[in-house]
């Protein structure tokens, strides 16, 4: 038996490098104790690549396995074209064309390929291409085409399209809705909101920004931003989420991203969960 190795268990810290709560800790074995300090490994070799390793572990350590991630899979690209038509049938579409000229919508449906889908009568199609055109996947979402909004009753209206293709060991590693457009200029700021939808309304409003989406408030990671790091970002959360997204823009900042949090919303008398495009629809821009 080793007398140290790497705790074994699904316990994490966080680490005194990255901040992240992905901290493995060295263990005492005869003791069944974690070592004082901060010895331990950080679970983001990639990102982090913290590791501490006390002295007197020499011929004593447990090597832990190097573990490699299974390579993230991807839709074949003959997926846009089949579900990209019956746009008369598209709810979301109809929303836009309701507040919206034609020919504006045609270049937001032509820039982000989104697709109609059956799956519920007037679903739409959001894809998540990354920077090497490769499809991630796709999200199917119902939305209502007088109100704008995803439809959530009795149930949300929600799926991935490799679940909806009944793929097989498919393995999902998610990109930023809208990343194919990264500029080739870093001059073009980057604008990122939470919502697919809202990312497609701001392209419409504001063309002269790159628009992205996380597809979540909780997807604001590093690793979904890296291939962004060269550009200027600007973050729009969703209103109440400011605080939480300032403190990532801050961390991001720290690691060499040149990104930034609007508070604009928050100026605001908006509900709860209201983001950027229900502002400017407020206010009938």
């Amino acid at each position: 038996m080793y007398t140290y190795s790497l705790d074994k268990s699904s316990k994490k810290f966080h680490c005194p490098k990255c901040t992240e709560k992905t901290f493995v800790r060295f263990m005492d074995n005869e003791r069944g104790t974690y070592l004082d300090g901060d010895f331990g490994r950080c679970d983001r070799e990639s990102k982090c690549g913290y590791f501490n390793m006390p002295k007197s572990t020499k011929g004593h350590y447990e090597k832990p396995a190097i573990y490699l991630p299974p390579k993230p899979s991807v839709l074949d690209e003959s997926v846009i074209p089949k579900y990209g038509n019956n746009y008369e049938s598209n709810h979301f579409i109809t929303f836009l064309l309701s507040k919206f000229n034609e020919e504006d919508v045609i270049r937001a449906i032509e820039q982000y390929y989104i697709g109609t889908h059956n799956l519920w009568p007037g679903s739409a199609v959001f894809w998540q291409i990354d920077h090497n055109l490769k499809i991630r996947t796709g999200k199917v979402m119902l939305y209502d085409c007088n109100t704008g909004k995803r439809v959530k009753k009795p149930f949300p209206h929600i799926n991935w399209m490799h679940k909806v293709l009944q793929i097989k060991n498919f393995v999902l590693q998610q990109c930023l809705f809208g990343l194919h457009l990264i500029p080739e200029s870093n001059n073009t700021p980057v604008c990122i909101v939470e919502s697919e939808k809202t990312a497609v309304i701001m392209s419409i409003v504001l063309p002269q920004y790159i628009w992205m989406a996380t597809g979540a408030k909780t997807n604001l990671k590093e690793d979904l931003l890296s291939p962004l790091k060269n550009s200027r970002i600007i973050l729009y959360p969703d209103n109440s989420e400011y605080k939480d997204w300032n403190t990532k823009a801050t961390i991001l900042t720290d690691r060499g991203f040149k990104v930034s949090c609007s508070n604009l919303i928050e100026n605001y008398d908006m509900d709860e969960g209201d983001d950027l495009a229900d502002l400017l629809l407020s206010l009938h821009i």
